[in-house]
């Protein structure tokens, strides 16, 4: 009689490979970065309210006015001008007149958010600026290295004064 043979399969050990697929889950959690969401520090309007907004008098030599058209022609004060010189002239006009100054902008609905936050990135860089020339005449050093209580003082000097006017999806105007 003939006798079947058995044909035994080769097997793994895979017990702890449960294991090290999660020490190995936690370490790449662990080693790896996360990247952190940057954006631009202003403050929202408030939630639709029926208060009327408050008005207030800025005299033309204290204002700068900037406008985004619909066509993402960037306007100074009434005149074209473009992104990339934006930035010095922000900064020459904070530094001359001071404390006491307020940059608005308004920006059209139908202009692009790439014109808008490459305008954003030119003034944050004036302020940064300006800043740093504060800080080298008042204490010494560039901002950076100054403490922190240093730091808010020269930011207490020169606030970031920046008036957005948001248009109403319900009108055409502001």
């Amino acid at each position: 009689m003939i006798k079947r043979r058995k044909h035994i399969v080769p097997a793994l050990n895979t017990t702890s490979t449960a294991d090290i697929s999660f020490m190995l889950l936690i370490f790449f959690l662990v080693a790896s970065s996360m990247d952190v969401d940057k954006g631009l520090l202003r403050q929202l309007p408030p939630a639709d309210t029926k208060e009327e907004p408050l008005e207030v008098d800025v005299s033309k030599e204290r204002l700068m006015e900037l406008k985004i058209t619909g066509d993402n022609q960037l306007m100074l004060d009434g005149q074209p001008v473009e992104v990339s010189g934006l930035r010095n002239r922000v900064a020459e006009f904070v530094s001359r007149v001071g404390s006491k100054h307020l940059i608005s902008i308004d920006a059209d609905p139908n202009s692009s958010y790439e014109t808008y936050f490459k305008m954003q990135n030119e003034i944050v860089v004036a302020y940064a600026m300006v800043r740093n020339e504060l800080a080298k005449r008042k204490f010494g050093q560039p901002l950076s290295r100054l403490t922190n209580d240093k730091r808010d003082e020269v930011k207490a000097l020169l606030p970031q004064r920046i008036a957005e006017i948001y248009h109403s999806p319900l009108t055409k105007e502001p």
